[in-house]
């Protein structure tokens, strides 16, 4: 049986090889902020890019509305799939409780690596005001499905339902 957890990476448009490598590496899974529902919100968009320190490298950025704060913020993390090779990632996050320094580093070690010399400036924290097309639509749906949850709480998702959403997914991803 599916966990809600699994559901939410299932539902991202992440490449089925980084599906797998989440849930054969636990650690990588539980940093992932997107999986924290009664704090984060994702917006369901992926960017990727390539630091010039490191060409082969692709980076994936993952949005997310951390609306667990006074101050709600957009926030994005960073996944680098090595050599572009869909066999090893590392996540760099900005939540040091997880960090292993194997597939989970903090978010610095992303800005003095690929970010050195200027890259990737302020992109741990992005701005609404500089989001466009698809990726400004899904913010103004997190900001709104934020308010709901704090007004209203959020559904708890069983196991038995996340199944049965799962199955759903399935069934359309077949068609």
């Amino acid at each position: 049986m599916i966990t809600p957890e699994e559901l939410i990476i299932e539902m991202m448009p992440f490449a089925d090889e980084l599906k797998v490598f989440c849930k054969i590496n636990p650690s990588f899974q539980k940093a992932l902020k997107i999986i924290y529902f009664d704090r984060f919100i994702t917006l369901q968009v992926i960017t990727t890019s390539y630091s010039p320190n490191y060409p082969n490298d692709e980076v994936i950025g993952i949005y997310v509305y951390d609306y667990g704060l006074k101050k709600p913020q957009f926030k994005q993390d960073f996944i680098v799939n090595k050599e572009g090779k869909k066999k090893e990632f590392i996540l760099f996050t900005g939540l040091s409780d997880v960090v292993d320094n194997k597939f989970v580093r903090h978010i610095n070690d992303f800005l003095a690596t690929y970010g050195k010399g200027g890259y990737y400036v302020n992109a741990h924290r992005p701005k609404f005001e500089e989001f466009t097309g698809i990726l400004k639509k899904r913010a103004i749906k997190a900001i709104r499905l934020a308010e709901r949850r704090k007004n209203d709480g959020h559904i708890r998702i069983t196991p038995q339902y996340a199944e049965e959403i799962y199955r759903k997914l399935k069934a359309l991803k077949e068609q």
